[in-house]
């Protein structure tokens, strides 16, 4: 008997999660469904919509062209310009060798060379700041090699990770927000099958208007409508393709033109998107067919690609 088990992968969970919505949208008042109504059940797909974006839009700001790690890289490339300005003005007062003047001047590591990360130049504009600060003298507006420019250099990093670490407890307070949402919406999935489960009988046909099987009937899933592939080198494709009715898994058929007779499985996926990997370089012909408990679906039209 078929079980019309929770999907694994999130984007199964919405899309029959609208298919669920549909059927309530029919036969709620019908069946008498009090639980988990087609309004609960769109109000949680609207949520995690809404936290699925939000999770992409505090990742773009991280990561885009512009975004606060480019920034980052940017003031950090600037402040290393200022550094080693510093370090030839440094040179000409203090000699090449390292000695306690350099360590007031807060060269690390007992060294005068520049250094190679991120946070000990940042820490060493703000320890130069305070050097040229407290030793005018030593300053040279023509080395540009001032407590100003490292102010300057150093406040704009100071900036910049605090964009960093801002953005980056964004994408952390979204993907808990988004876990959040996919918990509920599972719930409401889940808690409408069971009700489902309660209010009808093993055999009634109207569990197909919810995407659902019959459980003492299982059918297999509707076809796919469309299989997408993207070859990336060393043999590898990324493939991905849209929900099909009452389905629980995928596989992807491929045929090696000119070597195989008959299209084989080169794997299997809970979701709508996966990499294959290990295959021939050459021409292949790739489909995709939906599987549940009651069988295979029809395959999807026959795609060619280049593998390489």
């Amino acid at each position: 008997m078929a079980s019309n088990a929770t999907p694994e992968d999130d984007d199964v969970v919405i899309a029959l999660a609208e298919d669920l919505a549909d059927g309530c949208l029919i036969h709620e008042l019908t069946i008498g469904i009090k639980q988990n109504t087609e309004a609960t059940i769109r109000a949680a797909i609207a949520g995690t919509t809404a936290a699925k974006l939000a999770l992409g839009a505090a990742r773009k700001a991280l990561t885009k062209a512009g975004g606060f790690y480019d920034i980052i890289e940017q003031k950090d490339v600037e402040g290393l310009a200022v550094i080693r300005n510093c370090r030839l003005r440094l040179v000409k007062l203090l000699g090449t060798s390292y000695n306690d003047e350099w360590g007031q001047a807060g060269f690390p590591s007992l060294s005068t060379a520049v250094p190679n990360t991120r946070d000990a130049r940042f820490t060493l504009l703000g320890a130069l700041k305070a050097y040229f600060t407290a030793n005018p003298s030593a300053e040279s507006v023509d080395m540009e090699a001032t407590a100003a420019i490292c102010t300057t250099a150093h406040a704009a990093i100071s900036t910049a990770r605090n964009s960093v670490n801002t953005g980056e407890q964004a994408v952390t307070d979204a993907k808990a927000a988004e876990a959040a949402a996919m918990k509920t919406l599972r719930k409401r999935v889940r808690g409408l099958i069971d009700e489902l489960g309660q209010l009808l009988a093993d055999d009634d046909s109207r569990y197909e208007a919810f995407g659902l099987n019959i459980p003492a009937q299982p059918s297999a899933p509707e076809g796919i409508a469309s299989l997408t592939a993207v070859a990336q080198g060393g043999g590898k494709f990324h493939g991905s393709w849209p929900y099909a009715t009452r389905m629980t898994g995928t596989r992807i058929m491929g045929k090696h033109i000119g070597v195989d007779d008959e299209p084989h499985s080169l794997g299997t996926a809970e979701g709508l998107e996966k990499t294959f990997t290990g295959l021939a370089p050459g021409q292949w012909e790739l489909s995709a067919i939906s599987y549940n408990e009651g069988g295979g679906g029809p395959a999807s039209p026959t795609i060619t690609i280049n593998i390489t």
